[in-house]
Protein backbone atom coordinates (compact mmCIF):
# COMPACT_ATOMS: atom_id res chain seq x y z
CA UNK A 1 0.00 0.00 0.00
CA UNK A 2 1.68 3.61 -0.92
CA UNK A 3 1.90 6.10 0.78
CA UNK A 4 -0.73 7.81 -1.24
CA UNK A 5 -2.94 5.15 -0.74
CA UNK A 6 -2.93 5.39 2.72
CA UNK A 7 -3.39 8.95 2.61
CA UNK A 8 -6.01 8.77 1.24
CA UNK A 9 -7.92 6.47 3.25
CA UNK A 10 -6.85 9.06 6.21
CA UNK A 11 -8.04 11.85 4.70
CA UNK A 12 -11.57 9.89 4.36
CA UNK A 13 -11.93 9.08 7.76
CA UNK A 14 -10.91 12.16 8.80
CA UNK A 15 -13.72 13.62 6.82
CA UNK A 16 -16.14 11.03 8.41
CA UNK A 17 -14.94 12.40 11.73
CA UNK A 18 -14.55 15.57 11.39
CA UNK A 19 -16.64 16.77 8.39
CA UNK A 20 -16.81 20.35 9.04
CA UNK A 21 -12.49 20.10 9.02
CA UNK A 22 -12.34 18.87 5.36
CA UNK A 23 -10.82 21.59 3.83
CA UNK A 24 -8.04 22.25 6.67
CA UNK A 25 -7.40 17.99 6.37
CA UNK A 26 -7.18 18.13 2.44
CA UNK A 27 -3.76 19.96 2.68
CA UNK A 28 -2.64 17.44 5.17
CA UNK A 29 0.70 15.53 4.49
CA UNK A 30 2.16 11.82 5.24
CA UNK A 31 4.63 13.85 7.53
CA UNK A 32 1.74 15.54 9.53
CA UNK A 33 1.65 14.32 13.37
CA UNK A 34 -1.23 13.00 15.02
CA UNK A 35 -1.03 15.94 17.57
CA UNK A 36 -1.23 18.41 14.45
CA UNK A 37 -4.38 16.60 13.63
CA UNK A 38 -6.08 17.87 17.08
CA UNK A 39 -8.39 15.31 17.30
CA UNK A 40 -9.77 14.68 20.58
CA UNK A 41 -9.30 10.98 21.76
CA UNK A 42 -13.04 9.37 21.34
CA UNK A 43 -12.67 11.22 17.16
CA UNK A 44 -8.98 9.59 17.23
CA UNK A 45 -10.28 6.11 17.70
CA UNK A 46 -13.17 6.76 15.69
CA UNK A 47 -10.70 7.38 12.38
CA UNK A 48 -8.75 4.59 13.64
CA UNK A 49 -11.86 2.36 13.00
CA UNK A 50 -13.06 4.00 10.31
CA UNK A 51 -9.93 2.44 9.04
CA UNK A 52 -9.96 -0.49 10.04
CA UNK A 53 -13.36 -1.31 9.02
CA UNK A 54 -12.22 0.44 5.30
CA UNK A 55 -9.09 -2.06 5.01
CA UNK A 56 -10.53 -5.10 6.75
CA UNK A 57 -7.64 -5.14 9.20
CA UNK A 58 -7.16 -5.03 13.13
CA UNK A 59 -4.61 -2.72 14.49
CA UNK A 60 -3.38 -3.81 18.26
CA UNK A 61 -3.33 -1.49 20.71
CA UNK A 62 0.39 -1.65 21.99
CA UNK A 63 0.85 -0.43 18.28
CA UNK A 64 -1.36 2.48 18.41
CA UNK A 65 -0.16 3.99 21.48
CA UNK A 66 3.44 4.04 19.24
CA UNK A 67 1.93 5.87 16.66
CA UNK A 68 3.03 9.55 16.52
CA UNK A 69 2.77 10.79 13.11
CA UNK A 70 0.87 9.35 9.13
CA UNK A 71 4.20 7.71 8.23
CA UNK A 72 3.90 5.26 11.35
CA UNK A 73 0.92 4.86 11.04
CA UNK A 74 0.73 4.12 7.36
CA UNK A 75 3.92 1.59 8.79
CA UNK A 76 1.42 -0.20 10.50
CA UNK A 77 -1.18 -0.50 8.16
CA UNK A 78 1.38 -1.57 5.42
CA UNK A 79 2.60 -4.59 8.30
CA UNK A 80 -0.97 -5.85 8.67
CA UNK A 81 -1.95 -5.62 5.01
Amino acid sequence: MTDEKVLGLIREALFDVAPNRKEEFEGIQISTTIEDLALDSIATMEMVGFLEDKTDMTFPDEELAKVASLTDLARMMRAAA
